[in-house]
């Protein structure tokens, strides 16, 4: 066999061997693109707030989750988290905007753990109050409340909150008298300020769906 005739025949089974990879390459890209269409298609057919992988956990809660609150309309959008901590005793504030061309509809959702297991308020602040957290007990919409405690801790903010990025705030908690569902709230973040009073609800876990960003 001439020499000329060989190295043809090299060549050929060369180039026969560098086509077969490339075919399995693009073979290769090309049952990844249609896997991963796939898998994005049935992302987009399922329900976010359906039961399913995607689990509602409270204490994951962060700016950009979208959370529904059983009994309220619409969808609430995690604007920004106060996260304070008192000697190691730590808990969090949510603000939930759920505004509209309607009108501005803002709420406070606390997260907080500890012995008694989690407890959930849902928070209103409210406007023009003179009350002050100076007496054990105050009364607010015919209910009497009693202090639980009172204290000071730090607090580091983020997303949009109003408040610093960190500091020192005071606050006041009250428990009402009858042993109801509802509480009352002092909060300020500088000393000589005025209070902000909010009252709240406890609400159940099962009643807050959520949408982690």
């Amino acid at each position: 066999m001439e020499l000329g005739l060989v190295v043809a025949i090299v060549v050929l089974l060369v180039v026969l061997l560098l086509v077969a990879a490339v075919v399995v390459v693009l073979v290769t890209v090309l049952q990844r693109r249609r896997r991963d269409k796939g898998l994005a298609e049935r992302a987009t057919q399922v329900d976010p707030m359906a039961a399913g992988p995607l689990v509602s956990d409270p204490r994951k809660l962060k700016a950009g989750d979208v959370v529904r609150l059983s009994g309220e309309e619409g969808e609430w959008v995690v604007r920004g988290t106060l996260a304070f901590d008192e000697d190691g005793y730590r808990w969090k504030e949510h603000l939930l905007d759920g505004s509209t061309a309607a009108g501005e509809r803002r709420h406070w959702l606390s997260v907080e753990e500890d012995e008694g297991g989690l407890e959930l308020v849902l928070w209103d602040r409210i406007s023009g109050s003179d009350l002050t957290p100076d007496s054990a007990e105050v009364a607010y919409g015919g209910t009497p409340y009693r202090r639980d405690e009172r204290g000071t801790a730090r607090y580091a903010s983020t997303g949009t909150t109003g408040a610093a990025d960190s500091g020192t705030a005071e606050y006041a908690d009250y428990l009402p008298a009858d042993g109801g569902t509802s509480r009352l709230s002092f909060e300020r973040y500088s000393a000589g300020s005025s209070w902000e009073v909010s009252v709240g609800r406890v609400v159940l876990s099962e009643s807050v769906s959520i949408l982690h960003s």
